[in-house]
């Protein structure tokens, strides 16, 4: 039963996540991405203070010895700072490739949690789980990938801006899969090594990258922009992108992290790299993007994957 709840903790975390996407999507191409970032920090802020409120406690921190309160803030400062300079890449990755492309690539970050959850966390990595989640990694390149030219000879000047987008779009997705992998490490250390609450710890390590952007915008004022006069009339596009924050990295990420608790963070993290596919659903339901063929060949290397996670 406990196993269970983990995995509908999982599936609501990354439906959440797999809608969130579509909304940075649209926005983004309304507004800028820096100044969409720390607006949406702050609405996680709030959010993820407000869930600390109302399920977490602030008083475990006081109750910390001096070597754990440091191991204890350090941990969320790398997991704060690597999760928002990972969506600054994420958001930069959108504006030069499609959402349908640059969400599948962030599931790359399993290759740097794998290692980190066996050697730290003693997790078992099962040869099913390691096959499932290559075949649903493959999967993930099968939607990323470019779709071939009808006429190769025929580049004009825009395809090849398009062609630079994409690759800049791709290792810009893959920086942001490094950065949460980072992430997603450095906040399972602290939940399982100094503090189970997983509510209190979000909310730190999301106001520590806020404090982060609101200092980078001292000097960068383009990050301020979102306040500007200017950018009144477009109020209702960096809203969203606060909502939908709110939502994914504010409360999908606790479930998420609470699912792995319950699941290890080696399976829960592997049961995520099935975002995509949702994602997928949603961009060409909603956003109308293109369907692909290979969409159908992903399928099955998803169905498969998670048949053989499954496997007792």
């Amino acid at each position: 039963m406990p196993q269970l709840i983990g995995y509908i903790l999982t599936l609501d975390a990354l439906f959440t996540w797999g809608i969130a996407s579509l909304v940075y999507k649209f926005s983004l191409g309304k507004i800028d991405s820096k100044p969409s970032l720390l607006f949406r920090l702050i609405f996680v802020s709030c959010s993820t203070f407000l869930l600390s409120l109302l399920f977490g406690t602030f008083s475990f921190i006081f109750l910390l010895s001096s070597q754990n309160l440091t191991e204890y803030l350090i941990a969320c400062l790398i997991s704060g700072f690597s999760v928002t300079i990972g969506d600054l890449l994420y958001f930069i990755s959108l504006e030069k490739i499609d959402v349908s492309r640059a969400f599948p690539l962030t599931q790359l970050s399993l290759i740097f949690v794998y290692p980190f959850a066996f050697i730290l966390f003693g997790d078992v990595l099962k040869f099913s789980i390691l096959l499932g989640g290559f075949l649903i990694l493959l999967s993930a390149f099968f939607l990323s990938s470019k779709d071939k030219s009808i006429n190769q000879e025929a580049l004009s000047e825009q395809s090849e801006k398009e062609g630079k987008n994409l690759i800049l779009g791709v290792l810009f997705a893959i920086g942001a899969a490094f950065l949460w992998g980072l992430s997603i490490v450095s906040f399972n250390y602290v939940t399982e090594f100094i503090s189970n609450d997983v509510f209190t710890t979000n909310f730190v390590r999301v106001f520590f990258g806020a404090i982060l952007f609101l200092i980078i915008g001292i000097f960068h004022k383009d990050f301020y922009s979102g306040f500007s006069k200017v950018n009144r009339k477009k109020i209702k596009y960096f809203i969203f992108v606060g909502i939908a924050g709110a939502l994914s990295l504010g409360l999908a990420d606790t479930l998420f992290y609470k699912a792995v608790e319950i699941n290890g963070l080696v399976l829960t993290s592997t049961f995520t790299a099935n975002t995509p596919m949702v994602q997928q659903i949603f961009s060409i339901l909603i956003l109308k993007e293109k369907f692909r063929r290979r969409f159908i060949v992903a399928v099955g290397l998803i169905i498969v994957g998670n048949y053989i996670i499954l496997i007792p």
